[in-house]
């Protein structure tokens, strides 16, 4: 068996994918077109597949390719915002999308400090408008503690007014969206920001 060294939890590029089954892009794609592997279109018009859906398709092919898919730990993920049934939802379609992670929900500012030094979230998806401490709040505790891993922060508001957004661009902020998000635009730009924290970089559009 011809042992692949790919080591991932995270959607694969055609490319990556094309090196894994040692093919073209364009053989790649020609199955995704076919319905013969699986994939998902990013909002920019690329195709990713998971790792699990590629290792299902070579099984169903009797192709004698293997890739490590890495063990990793899961991703972990803090959705800080007090409406509770939005905070649900976005768990909900973060869990049904992505592989590997482990999603919690803090509704309150002060909790969601204290989850942050204890859960050590990868990524916070976080509202702006909320009692107690707002995200604004949130966003000036967390530099001024210096959290020392690669944490990424994504802000999901209704309320993008141009001086909110001006105050985020020099906040701990890497990227920010409006509410209502669709659900494409939202695993991307999770997906995005995850990859640039394994890299140690901020986030990326």
């Amino acid at each position: 068996m011809l042992a692949e060294n790919t080591s991932t939890s995270w959607p694969l590029g055609v490319g990556q994918a094309a090196q894994i089954c040692r093919v073209t892009t364009r053989t790649i794609n020609n199955w995704i077109r076919a319905g013969k592997l699986k994939a998902y279109c990013t909002p920019g018009g690329h195709f990713r597949i998971w790792p699990s859906d590629l290792r299902q398709f070579l099984k169903a092919h009797s192709m004698d390719i293997n890739f490590d898919f890495g063990g990793e730990h899961p991703k972990r993920i803090l959705i800080i915002d007090d409406d509770e049934a939005y905070a649900g939802m976005i768990r909900e379609v973060l869990q049904d999308k992505l592989e590997n992670c482990d999603v919690k929900i803090s509704g309150d500012g002060y909790e969601a400090l204290v989850l942050i030094g204890e859960f050590k979230p990868e990524l916070i998806v976080l509202d702006l408008m909320m009692p107690g401490i707002d995200g604004f709040k949130v966003l000036e505790l967390i530099a001024d503690r210096k959290v020392n891993y690669h944490l990424k922060v994504l802000v999901l508001s209704g309320n993008l007014s141009a001086a909110a957004i001006e105050r985020l661009r020099r906040s701990r902020a890497d990227q920010w969206l409006a509410k209502p998000v669709s659900t494409a635009e939202l695993v991307h730009s999770v997906l995005n920001l995850l990859s640039a924290g394994d890299l140690g970089g901020r986030g990326i559009s």
